[in-house]
């Protein structure tokens, strides 16, 4: 019990040290070309019908959704999963980069790194973040196979297997990410290639388990009223009207940029602390 106080103290620390940094201006850029990205996508998706966007957008929705999206309503049903594979791309091309710039920014506030160029740096790292940000991707893609094998007619018809084998498959993406959670730190901060990026981050999220597991997974649980509520387009769809599901997935843009604020400005802070430490 004395451990797990201890644990909530650190990740409390952690979260409080971020706060602390939220009025520094330039941490939040990398976070807003994340945002902006993701929110052009959801546009090019949500209005590909306009006729200077149809070049452009109508084979992206094509590719993401398939015939049946290029009309009303089928565009709205299949959104939810064609952002969610677009967001795979943005994930590994651009948030990959942009939050090893924003970690060097964190670490920069924290008194640990002084070295101008950011985003330089970022850039520089960038063949080892996306490879590193792809076999997270792909383990995570990989564990989400897993929830096939679970009776369909199971899922259907009994509600505890079908919300256990979601709260399942959640720790199990929790798990995974806080494995990965120290890897772009050990790129951009330590000079680290790859795999040792890798290997050590996974020894400092055994060396940090549940202060790790709560700074990743608090924020993954927090968002998932939203997600469960996209992935549901065709009961509201029923109630309101399919056109929601646009609205959701913006209000998931915004909230998702906070916490992935959250998320790195802690994770920084651990990875910096566990350093420390370990002089």
């Amino acid at each position: 019990m004395n451990r797990l106080f201890q644990s909530l103290g650190v990740v409390v620390w952690a979260w409080r040290s971020v706060g602390a940094r939220a009025g520094h201006g330039r941490i939040w850029l990398p976070f807003l070309v994340i945002a902006a990205v993701q929110a052009l996508v959801l546009m090019l998706l949500l209005e590909f019908h306009q006729p200077w966007l149809v070049p452009l957008a109508a084979p992206l929705v094509r590719l993401l959704g398939g015939e049946g999206a290029l009309h009303y309503p089928g565009l709205f049903y299949a959104l939810p999963e064609m952002f969610f594979h677009a967001n795979l791309v943005i994930t590994v091309v651009i948030t990959s980069i942009a939050g090893a710039a924003a970690t060097l920014f964190f670490a920069r506030t924290y008194g640990f790194d002084s070295a101008p160029h950011a985003w330089r740096r970022a850039l520089r790292a960038a063949p080892a973040l996306v490879v590193a940000t792809l076999v997270m991707v792909a383990l995570m893609l990989g564990a989400a196979r897993l929830a096939t094998l679970v009776p369909e007619r199971a899922m259907l018809e009994n509600a505890a297997v079908r919300w256990g084998t979601r709260a399942g498959m959640m720790l199990l993406f929790v798990v995974i990410e806080a494995l990965f959670a120290y890897t772009t730190a050990w790129i951009v901060l330590m000079g680290h290639r790859i795999w040792p990026s890798i290997r050590d981050s996974i020894r400092v999220t055994v060396r940090t388990l549940l202060p790790t597991l709560l700074v990743v997974g608090v924020p993954t649980v927090l968002l998932f009223p939203l997600s469960y509520a996209a992935s549901r387009i065709d009961v509201l769809a029923e109630k309101f009207r399919p056109e929601l599901v646009g609205g959701i997935l913006g209000a998931q843009i915004v909230l998702q940029i906070l916490f992935t604020f959250l998320v790195v400005g802690a994770v920084t802070r651990l990875f910096l602390w566990r350093m420390e430490a370990a002089r």
